[in-house]
């Protein structure tokens, strides 16, 4: 029992960090993580009172609940799979604990304690707002809130249990892909596409709801075919059920069957593939995937240039992370800025829509450009590699600034072209924000660059891929928020004191002196602070 627990509290520490009760850093970081949390629940508490008076208006309250508990339980699978699989067989400390006087099932049971921990506090924190503002908006029984901890129970150990059973099948079918790489980065960014569509459609829906709540945002047609829908949705509507204190004798009866069904069905896959499945992991996570391809021979930029995409192309996580999201940036972007105008043009003009249009591609582009904060951390093991290069560190980086160049540049000409092309803006004032947005893309991604030659955060466990956020991308997305911040409000305050083209001037003015202090900042001892970094 006590090598479970000194492990569990491995897995704390290396989710966490440290935490000493005499360091202020400690504390003042705990604080902030909770002045955090208490705004992300201010905001989804309002959110969902909002989302449950609009469904209430059309009558259909109780099935807004079973659909919120239907994304939940879809979230929660999807959620627990993938935390499954990191924790369990992915994680870079399993090689080493297989060697600790450690049992397979002490292990075992110790990322599973985590990960349970980790579900039951991520479900509460999700769930509680949505629960409470139901009972804000709609009639409840007295016994409401005495139901509250059984659904929580059964929400998070149904998934869980099921997620035990897939992460195995999964993560063979992971392993199977792993190398399909062009299929990954496509699938990955028509999915992220299609959530934030949705996502932007229920946002809209929202918004023409607050701005008039005597009328109901959903026709007949659609209000009948949503609760036709909803009653086939099992066994979600059952946690509606028992939480609202009706059907209850079927709802324990289903619920609990399901969680001692998919229990025995974790404990058979885990006793049986568990050990077997982590040794062959182990194996697979240190081997190349073997492809022929034809020696050519490439200029030196071009061969770095190929260096720098591949090692982007060939990681499912840095995949994610750039090519993804620069891929769903064109429908995030139209989305935004089609709603944003609208709310702007009907409550303070149509001057606004310029400002509110550069604040939307800039949030955008930053969230894109923040990649070029792992630009030597990605290095990992291979870091020392690139100073015996016989390449200057001045070309080296200067070919990782031409990716991220090439990149973000045709996500951005995309993105001013579906604004063009939907009547969003006009021809000229197009290009103007393409400059404006590229110019910041060139700003953000040299200072990106430099935080990380600064102080890079290498991996050196399992893969060696930085799969975390670091205190460098965390600078560099504020940075680019106050850009995007400055730049649209001094935007849109202007549009109503000034004409057009001096808006346009002001704006290209302030994108050009952060432009010459990033390349200032980015040149200064660059290569003196490169050779200084040592691991």
């Amino acid at each position: 029992m006590k090598n479970i627990f000194t492990l569990l509290r491995l897995e704390f520490k290396n989710k966490f960090g440290d935490f000493s009760y005499k360091s202020g850093k400690s504390w003042a970081k705990l604080a902030g993580t909770l002045v955090f949390f208490v705004i992300i629940l201010f905001i989804a508490y309002f959110g969902a009172t909002t989302l449950f008076r609009m469904f209430d208006k059309a009558g259909m309250a109780y099935e807004a609940l079973v659909l919120l508990f239907t994304i939940l339980f879809v979230y929660l699978i999807i959620s627990g799979t993938s935390g499954t699989i990191k924790v369990l067989y992915y994680k870079g400390d399993n090689e080493i604990l297989m060697r600790f006087p450690v049992t397979g099932a002490q292990i075992f049971v110790s990322k599973t304690l985590f990960l349970i921990i980790n579900q039951f506090l991520s479900t509460i924190v999700v769930t509680l707002p949505f629960i409470f503002s139901y009972a804000n908006v709609v009639a409840v029984p007295p016994e409401y809130y005495n139901m509250v901890a059984i659904v929580i129970v059964f929400l998070v150990l149904i998934p869980f249990f099921l997620s035990n059973i897939l992460a195995i099948p999964m993560m063979h079918l992971t392993n199977r892909i792993r190398n399909k790489f062009v299929i990954l980065i496509i699938g990955m960014s028509v999915i992220m596409s299609l959530v934030f569509a949705v996502y932007m459609i229920v946002f809209d829906k929202i918004v023409t709801f607050l701005k008039d709540s005597s009328l109901s945002v959903f026709s007949e047609e659609v209000v009948a075919i949503i609760k036709e829908v909803v009653k086939n949705f099992i066994p979600t509507k059952y946690f509606a059920d028992l939480l609202l204190r009706q059907n209850l004798f079927v709802s324990y009866f289903t619920l609990g069957a399901l969680m001692v069904f998919f229990l025995a069905g974790m404990i058979a896959v885990i006793a049986k593939l568990y050990q077997k499945t982590l040794l062959k992991n182990i194996e697979v996570e240190g081997s190349a995937f073997r492809r022929k391809t034809r020696i050519r021979v490439r200029s030196l930029n071009g061969a770095l240039l190929r260096k720098e995409f591949v090692q982007v192309f060939r990681s499912v996580n840095y995949g994610f992370q750039y090519f993804v999201m620069a891929c769903s940036m064109p429908v995030m972007v139209y989305f935004c800025n089609k709603i944003a105008t609208q709310i702007g043009q009907n409550d303070l003009g149509d001057q606004i829509s310029l400002g509110l249009t550069l604040l939307v591609m800039l949030i955008f582009m930053t969230i894109i450009t923040s990649f070029a904060s792992t630009s030597v951390s990605r290095e990992g093991r291979n870091f020392y590699q690139t100073k015996v290069l016989p390449v200057s560190i001045k070309r080296q980086m200067g070919i990782k600034f031409l990716m991220y160049m090439i990149v973000s540049f045709a996500a951005n000409l995309i993105c001013i072209g579906i604004l063009v092309g939907t009547g969003q803006m006009d021809y000229f004032t197009g290009l103007w924000v393409l400059g404006i947005v590229q110019s910041a893309a060139i700003t953000l991604t040299l200072f990106a660059m430099r935080f990380d030659i600064n102080k890079p955060q290498f991996n050196l466990s399992g893969e060696g891929e930085v799969v975390s956020n670091s205190p460098n991308t965390t600078s560099a997305v504020a940075l680019g928020f106050v850009i995007a911040l400055l730049e649209g409000m001094i935007a849109m305050v202007l549009s109503y004191i000034a004409t057009q083209q001096f808006v346009m001037i002001v704006c290209s003015v302030i994108a050009a002196i952060f432009l010459i202090i990033s390349i200032i900042s980015y040149y200064a001892g660059m290569e003196k602070a490169y050779n200084r970094i040592a691991r």
